[in-house]
């Protein structure tokens, strides 16, 4: 304990805690059998850990539900409380306060690709999440709470990866800036009936891509394998697509509620749409009880800014965001990540074609601007020698940039890659990202051609 310099009043707290904790499980007729308890410091946090023999316990649901875990928090006179069951069973208390979020936190240039940057924790780490394994999301927020730049920082970044979008703004103030973009898939839908037929038309590019699928020998059971096939063979690999319905709740309750016409549909593209590359967001100011169980059913990350409904919040998995004041706009309370302050970016940065493009890092630049000099070859010879990099790297670099569309096998040159049209209008006006953070194993994603 010396080592760690826990304070005798965090010492003293934890002694407490734990007494407190071990009579809680006793009234509501739980086991404290606790292996051990042991206090730390993580990422500038004094938690509290219990630790409880599972051997000992029997069936181990009660002891693990949210439900229980607030009435701890309670009984705990207000301490948050959290679970750790990924070896064991733990509960983490914390004695120490929260540390404070930045207020404001610029989208960062250099965002790995195939990524998804939702905001920054309080340790500082940012929170990244990676297309290929990214569930569908759930947005709420009230008026001024930082939801609208939220979806905009989204499908910014969609944008950057050359994915193709599918938008429902019925206000039509959230992504105005974006109207006949060449990554819409279809034009942003301002009505209710308009914003079904975007989810149609996301279903019937699920039917498609099935088919797709089911043409390639290997089975690909998701886009990123699919598209690694595809690549080897030489052909167009499939982009992905976001799809965002903003004032998602007015949409469904406009069409019938859940159970509606647009509530069956979202059911469907929820269990479909992930395995194709096909994901979608709801996003409200809230959610009324009968659309609440069938949207959290079809999410696996909630972000809840601001609201006014508290009871809906800790539905969502997202307790305390009825709390945040009006003064933090861009915070958010996650299902998965506990506090996020979210990245913020400009609404007039949509508009500006430069924000828009892929970033292209100083090497890139290099490889590409010389391999144009050269004729357009851009073998993996050539990145190993030019780069200075390994056969790995260059192997996986030519992989991502066949995938983005940047080069293609040409059979007229024994199926060497070659530059393409689509790098040449990138290099005439790029953004650079900052070298430094930028990572040397690229991320395959599934990108087309823009149209």
């Amino acid at each position: 304990m010396n080592d760690l310099h826990i304070s005798q009043r965090h010492m003293r707290l934890a002694e407490t805690v734990s007494r407190q904790l071990v009579n809680a499980l006793t009234r509501r007729k739980l086991q404290p059998v606790f292996s051990e308890f042991y206090i730390t410091h993580l990422a500038g946090l004094t938690p509290l850990i219990a630790v409880l023999d599972t051997a000992k316990l029997g069936d181990h649901n009660p002891y693990t539900s949210q439900d229980l875990l607030h009435q701890l928090s309670t009984d705990l006179g207000g301490l948050p409380v959290y679970l750790s069951n990924h070896s064991g069973i733990r509960y983490v208390i914390l004695l120490s306060p929260l540390p404070k979020l930045p207020r404001k936190v610029d989208l960062p240039l250099d965002i790995p690709r195939g990524e998804l940057a939702v905001g920054v924790r309080f340790s500082g780490q940012p929170v990244l999440l990676e297309w290929e394994t990214l569930l569908h999301l759930a947005v709420l927020g009230a008026t001024g709470s930082g939801k609208s730049i939220f979806l905009q920082s989204l499908v910014l970044q969609a944008v950057r990866d050359e994915m193709k979008i599918l938008l429902s703004d019925i206000d039509q103030t959230t992504f105005g800036m974006l109207e006949g973009h060449p990554n819409l898939a279809a034009p942003i839908a301002s009505t209710p009936q308009e914003a079904l037929g975007l989810i149609e038309q996301a279903i019937a590019e699920c039917d498609r891509r099935a088919e797709l699928f089911r043409q390639v020998p290997e089975r690909p059971q998701k886009l990123g394998e699919y598209n690694a096939l595809m690549v080897k063979q030489g052909k167009e690999p499939l982009p992905r697509v976001l799809v965002v319905l903003d004032e998602a709740s007015s949409v469904l309750t406009a069409l019938g509620g859940a159970k509606g016409a647009m509530g069956q549909a979202l059911a469907t593209l929820g269990w479909r749409g992930r395995k194709f590359g096909i994901h979608f967001v709801f996003a409200a100011q809230e959610f009324t009880k009968d659309i609440l169980g069938p949207v959290r059913d079809q999410v696996g990350l909630a972000l809840c800014f601001r609201v006014g409904n508290a009871q809906m919040a800790e539905r969502m998995g997202c307790k305390g965001a009825a709390r945040i004041p009006e003064s933090r706009p861009g915070l958010a309370i996650s299902n998965r990540h506990g506090p996020i302050q979210t990245f913020f970016v400009e609404q007039s940065a949509l508009g500006v074609r430069q924000s828009l493009l892929p970033t292209l890092t100083d090497l890139e630049q290099t490889l590409f601007t010389r391999a144009l000099a050269e004729g357009g070859r851009l073998s993996r010879a050539r990145v190993i020698e030019w780069g200075s990099v390994t056969e790995w790297q260059a192997r996986k670099f030519l992989e991502a940039w066949a995938l983005r569309g940047w080069v293609s096998k040409d059979a007229k040159s024994d199926n060497a890659f070659m530059t393409t049209e689509k790098i040449h209008d990138l290099l005439t006006n790029h953004p650079t990202a900052p070298t430094a953070s930028n990572p040397l194993q690229p991320s395959p994603t599934g990108l087309e051609p823009k149209n």
